[in-house]
């Protein structure tokens, strides 16, 4: 375990999301990089493995059970984390719900409440909570985990969409409001997938390859660190170029039809 010369040495790093990719990954790279990290995630077994791998590494973790759709766990979850750690510099928000049923205008009300709940207002309330004392000690650092969805036309998704636009608002609210506060906000779009979808990905990108989640939380942990300290407000893309390099009608990109019916 790096230890004087890390990227977030003294640094607490709030991991709202803890899936077996991204979220794991970034906190594994963070405590690497002399964070204390607390891991909050709905299911115990997903972030207790990862807390105990921290420890075992002779870092500090923290596991904390909380349904980020319920904002009274929210609340338990960062006065819990303040009071184990005494602060709180940095948020990755790393929560995602997908709706792969709105396919139409038909809105599911349950489904699409649940979306944004788990997509945009957990952010939100997290947010809420500890900027305050992010100014009180002088600054902290956000990283909203975005998606391309929320830049490019779909048709089944949509409130996965929306509320992935909403965190590129919030993003760029938290940045301008608090800038001169010593906050900074960034969202990233990843790509990182396996798989068929994976394989035509890589096959269009810059690099020829799919990213992996390791690659993810180096950039996420960077973005956190004040080596990223003039990197504010922006919504940065981790696909490897997929997105600069989309099959737009050209002479350089086969036209890709409009899907029928």
């Amino acid at each position: 375990m790096t230890r004087g010369n890390g990227l977030l040495d003294g640094k607490v790093l709030f991991v709202a999301g803890v899936g077996p990719q991204m979220g794991k990954a970034t906190a594994l790279v963070a405590a690497r990089e002399g964070a204390r990290v607390a891991l909050a995630a709905r299911r115990e077994k997903t972030i207790k493995p990862v807390a105990e791998a921290i420890r075992s590494n002779g870092g500090d973790a923290l596991a904390l059970q909380c349904d980020l759709a319920v904002e009274d766990q929210i609340t338990t979850a960062i006065q819990t984390a303040m009071a184990e750690f005494g602060r709180v510099d940095a948020v990755f928000y790393n929560a995602a719900a997908y709706d792969d049923s709105h396919d139409t205008l038909d809105i599911d009300e349950e489904l699409w409440q649940k979306t944004m709940a788990i997509n945009f207002r957990g952010a939100l309330s997290i947010a809420r909570l500890v900027v305050p004392s992010m100014v009180e000690n002088g600054g902290g650092a956000f990283v909203f985990n975005s998606s391309a969805a929320s830049m490019v036309a779909e048709d089944v998704r949509l409130g996965y969409g929306v509320t992935k636009a909403a965190l590129n608002a919030l993003t760029r609210f938290v940045a301008s409001r608090y800038g001169r506060q010593g906050i900074r906000a960034n969202a990233i779009l990843p790509f990182v997938i396996g798989g068929d979808v994976g394989s035509v990905a890589s096959s269009i990108n810059c690099l020829g390859r799919s990213g992996t989640a390791e690659e993810i939380g180096e950039a996420v942990v960077f973005l956190c660190s004040d080596r990223s300290s003039i990197i504010t407000g922006e919504v940065i893309h981790l696909d490897g170029g997929l997105f600069s390099r989309a099959a737009w009608p050209s002479v350089a990109a086969q036209r890709i039809p409009p899907p029928q019916g």
